[in-house]
């Protein structure tokens, strides 16, 4: 196997109209259109070369995602080997060359690179693209779909467990019980969001999903709901855990959850306020844990069950701050692709 000479970047970046690529001036050749690559140094990998070469060529800044095919031919009677990597776009910085640059749409792109080995990686390259962000198959889709109507039983199951008892046929509320659930415990996180500091280990899952977080960046994991159901589980038994011991006004639980959520809803809905350590203080999530808890001591008949109940809580709160901040670390590596 030919060692690689030479690395070069495909960049792209998506827009409402589709992902732009990225292409530049060749050297010493006025509106010939190539891709950024040079040499692989001493000490380099191609995927270094690659990265150096974008921002030396191009001013720009990217994220390497996968390896692309190899490009064989001869210059000036030497065979150079090129290695090309899928990138995306992560911003700009000061170029050392002069070159003129275009982002250009995929057919813009194929009519502008010369070089038929150069329009088979764009095209290997737009498949890829076209994988993450297209439309998804129908199994992903009912996965999701599972996926939600778990989270609103398991939600909606807590729900009944703190107005219990209940008749039997009110089990039967327990999907509608959840998806309520779901959504105030959505507006209790508001404004705890951006609050994690991101796990510099959290691992990116394998297969397509890796590929849509990696290019798709913050947009799929919004569009997904990407670990929102385990984040939003975790912080439900976390604070209404504490309320489940009380004996007597069962109605506490529910009306204090949706309470909360008012209130939270309403100190967001002008938009995200600045993060801080002192937002938990001021987070209705917190006085509505404490609110239960106390309701709890108050009325509660086993001190084993407070005992319990808070330990539960304790660890549910532990978990939900690791989703979090693997939720912080996985948006990090991948947010970016959007210019």
């Amino acid at each position: 196997m030919r060692r690689s000479t030479h690395g070069g970047g495909v960049v792209f970046k998506l827009t409402s109209e589709g992902p732009r690529y990225l292409l530049v001036e060749a050297s010493g050749t006025r509106d010939r259109w190539v891709f950024p690559k040079g040499h692989v140094e001493n000490g380099e990998t191609a995927a270094i070369a690659a990265l150096r070469e974008v921002g030396e060529e191009a001013g720009v800044r990217a994220r390497p995602i996968r390896r692309l095919r190899p490009v064989e031919h001869k210059k000036e009677g030497e065979r150079i080997s090129i290695v090309y990597f899928l990138m995306a776009y992560a911003g700009r910085t000061a170029p050392l060359e002069r070159r003129r640059i275009r982002w250009l749409t995929f057919d813009e792109a194929i009519e502008a690179l010369d070089l038929g080995k150069s329009r088979r990686v764009l095209r290997s390259a737009d498949r890829l693209i076209s994988l993450a962000t297209g439309e998804e198959p129908p199994r992903h889709r009912i996965r999701r779909a599972a996926a939600r109507l778990a989270e609103w039983l398991v939600l909606g199951a807590f729900m009944l467990l703190l107005v219990a008892p209940i008749p039997p046929l009110a089990a039967l509320l327990a999907p509608l019980a959840g998806m309520l659930a779901s959504l105030a415990v959505r507006a209790l996180l508001r404004p705890l969001e951006g609050l994690a500091s991101g796990d510099e280990e959290a691992a990116l899952p394998p297969g397509n999903d890796r590929l849509r977080l990696l290019i798709g960046g913050a947009e799929w994991m919004t569009r997904t709901d990407y670990l929102g159901g385990p984040v939003r589980i975790a912080a439900a038994l976390a604070v209404l855990l504490p309320g489940v011991p009380a004996s007597g006004g069962s109605w506490v639980g529910p009306v204090g959850l949706a309470l909360a959520a008012l209130f939270s809803w309403i100190m967001t809905r002008k938009g995200r306020q600045p993060r801080s350590r002192a937002a938990v203080i001021r987070a209705p999530a917190l006085w509505l844990a404490l609110v239960l808890a106390a309701h709890s001591i108050v009325t509660a008949g086993s001190a084993l069950g407070l005992v319990a109940a808070f330990a539960l809580s304790a660890l549910s709160a532990a978990a939900w701050w690791r989703l979090e901040r693997r939720r912080a670390g996985i948006l990090a590596a991948v947010g970016g692709s959007h210019g």
